[in-house]
C-alpha cells in the first residue's frame, strides 16, 4: 500500500493496527477513524492483530458478541467485547513469551494494562470500537505522532474545511517491500513484515516513530 499525503486521512478501526495503518495515520495533518463503520464479520482486523512468536506469525483475537438490540444497520460500536476464554490473560502471556526478550517490552507493556483485563471490570470499553480506541491511545502514547491530530468519530462528522480527504477505509495496509527493522528473532525467522505495531514498538521502542516517519 503506498502511503498517501493528505490533509485528512479517513481510516477504518483497527485493534493494535499494523505498521501500515499507523504510517497512513501519520501521513496526514489529521486522521479520522470512522466509528460508525458498518459491522462486517469478515473484517476481522477490527478485533484481531498479528504478532510474531517463537514459531513465526500468529494472530490474537478479542472475541466479540454479535450485534443485537440495535436499530438500523449494525456498526462495530454495536459489537460487545466478550469474556470468552479469558482472552486478556492469554494475550498478555503470549505477548510476554513473544517479546519478553526485546529491549523495550518491560518498559512498555504496562501501558496496556487497561486493555488486557477482564471486560466485566472495564466499563470504559464495552464494544469493539471502544477497545480499539483505547488500544490506539495507548500505542500513540508511545509513538507520539506529534504532527497528526487523531479523532475517533463518524466519517460523516468530518467538517467541510478539512481540505483533501483520502478515504482508506477499504485499504489492507500491507506495505509492499517494507523496510526491515530489528526484530528479536530475525536470526532464526528472518524479517517478518506487516505485523501489528506492537511488534515494532517492543523491538524499537522510542525509535518507532522515526521508522514510521520514513515510510
Amino acid at each position: 500500500m503506498p502511503i498517501p499525503t493528505s490533509d485528512t486521512v479517513l481510516l477504518p478501526p483497527r485493534l493494535f493496527g499494523p505498521v501500515g495503518w499507523y504510517a497512513a495515520m501519520a501521513s496526514g495533518r489529521r486522521a479520522v477513524i470512522d466509528t460508525a463503520i458498518r459491522y462486517d464479520k469478515r473484517q476481522k482486523a477490527v478485533h484481531r492483530y498479528d504478532i510474531a512468536d517463537v514459531r513465526g506469525p500468529m494472530q490474537l483475537t478479542v472475541p466479540l458478541g454479535k450485534p443485537h438490540g440495535c436499530q438500523g444497520t449494525p456498526t462495530w460500536a454495536d459489537a460487545a467485547v466478550s469474556t470468552h476464554d479469558e482472552w486478556w490473560l492469554r494475550h498478555r502471556v503470549t505477548l510476554e513469551s513473544a517479546y519478553g526478550r526485546t529491549p523495550y517490552f518491560e518498559f512498555i507493556i504496562d501501558r496496556f494494562d487497561t486493555i488486557f483485563r477482564d471486560p466485566s471490570t472495564a466499563p470504559e470499553w464495552p464494544t469493539a470500537i471502544d477497545i480499539a480506541r483505547a488500544a490506539d491511545e495507548a500505542v500513540r502514547s508511545v509513538l507520539r505522532l506529534r504532527h497528526t491530530t487523531v479523532a475517533w468519530q463518524p466519517a460523516d462528522a468530518i467538517d467541510g474545511d478539512g481540505g483533501k480527504v483520502t478515504d482508506l477505509r477499504r485499504a489492507d495496509f500491507a506495505l509492499a517491500g517494507q523496510p526491515p527493522y530489528w526484530q528479536v528473532r530475525a536470526h532464526s525467522l528472518g524479517f517478518i513484515a506487516n505485523l501489528s505495531v506492537l511488534d515494532l514498538i517492543f523491538n524499537l521502542g522510542p525509535e518507532s516513530s522515526f521508522y514510521i516517519g520514513r515510510l
